[in-house]
């Protein structure tokens, strides 16, 4: 692989986080750009030749320390599954959101798989980047995770929030129907990588798995109660980490912690990433409730500055832990944190 020629031992110490064996330190990531180093330069996926030429490009000017790996991930948009019912994409070099197209009268009976155009096409750039990859990197599926937050684009976050509150049986239809759509639709791109990728993979967490494995998200869950997550959120999650063998939780910020305890009870959810939300403190802020993840037989995926790592090796199991440390700038100085990292790994239990 290119950038990673340890990628056999890559996949065996994955497969000891998931199982949550003892091993000698925790997960860790580190990619460190050397000179030459090109980024994609936005999203342009659909253009699968140029895409191609710049991940390429780009993996060969970067090392990959410890369980990092390159990896091509084709964004066509966050909760993606609201495209394939007709919401309209709006697309930056940084990002894309969607144009809600249900703004009046709330009907579940009108969400369904009704615009598989644009999957077809996703399919099909998928399968591409994957061929022109020529099995020297993984390519990742599409990020279409978060059916609530689908629900949100299709409708609208301030009508929804009214819908929960007036149309309760609307929202748990339409969030029933977003799932089977995801499912369908999921289960295509998973086969569609799987041989290239040997199973799994998820590229901003840097994460392998031998079988399905995928992000779950609700980031629509910092506006509503804790009794609104659990009725129109816990469903979708549960069915989720069932459908998938690998299931993470993309917890994204504090305001996120009222859930924690709902999210702990989904007995097939393997691990949850910590986001560390602009503005607010850092994960290593956060050691009782990352605790809590841990005791809760859960794995952890964090993204600390490289500072917080000594306090949370201290505090924190190695076992189950995944960091992703991106502050790291050169290769002796990851070097240097991998053998602290060593030093300082132990199993709490």
């Amino acid at each position: 692989m290119i950038g990673q020629p340890n990628w056999e031992k890559v996949k065996e110490r994955m497969l000891g986080y998931w199982e949550r064996e003892k091993m000698d330190r925790c997960c860790v990531s580190m990619r460190i750009p050397l000179p030459g180093y090109v980024g994609m330069g936005g999203h342009h996926y659909y253009d699968t030749k140029t895409a191609s030429e710049r991940a390429r490009a780009g993996f060969e000017h970067l090392a990959c320390v410890g369980e990092a790996f390159p990896c091509l991930f084709p964004y066509f948009g966050t909760a993606g599954v609201a495209e394939y019912t007709g919401c309209k994409p709006t697309r930056t070099p940084e990002t894309t959101w969607f144009d809600p197209w249900m703004e009046d009268e709330p009907d579940a009976s009108r969400i369904g798989y009704t615009h598989p155009e644009p999957f077809e096409k996703q399919k099909q750039a998928i399968r591409e980047l994957t061929r022109l990859s020529k099995g020297d990197y993984p390519v990742s599926v599409s990020d279409n995770c978060g059916m609530l937050d689908a629900l949100a684009a299709i409708r609208g976050s301030e009508n929804l929030m009214m819908d929960m509150l007036s149309e309760p049986e609307f929202v748990e239809d339409a969030v029933r129907r977003l799932v089977d759509i995801y499912k369908q639709t999921q289960e295509e791109l998973f086969t569609l990588t799987y041989e290239n990728n040997e199973g799994s993979v998820q590229s901003w967490m840097q994460l392998w798995a031998p079988k399905r494995m995928a992000q779950m998200q609700c980031d629509l869950s910092v506006m509503i109660s804790q009794d609104m997550f659990n009725r129109y959120a816990m469903p979708e999650l549960e069915e989720l980490s069932s459908f998938l063998d690998y299931p993470v939780y993309h917890l994204d910020g504090q305001e996120q912690i009222r859930h924690l305890d709902a999210l702990l009870s989904i007995k097939k959810l393997r691990a949850i990433q910590w986001t560390h939300v602009a503005g607010q403190p850092k994960p290593s802020q956060f050691i009782p409730v990352l605790k809590k993840i841990q005791q809760a037989g859960k794995n952890l995926i964090l993204i600390p500055s490289a500072d917080e790592v000594p306090v949370l090796l201290d505090n924190l199991s190695s076992r189950g832990l995944h960091l992703l440390i991106a502050d790291v700038t050169t290769v002796e100085e990851a070097q240097d944190l991998m053998a602290l990292i060593e030093k300082r790994s132990v199993v709490r239990d």
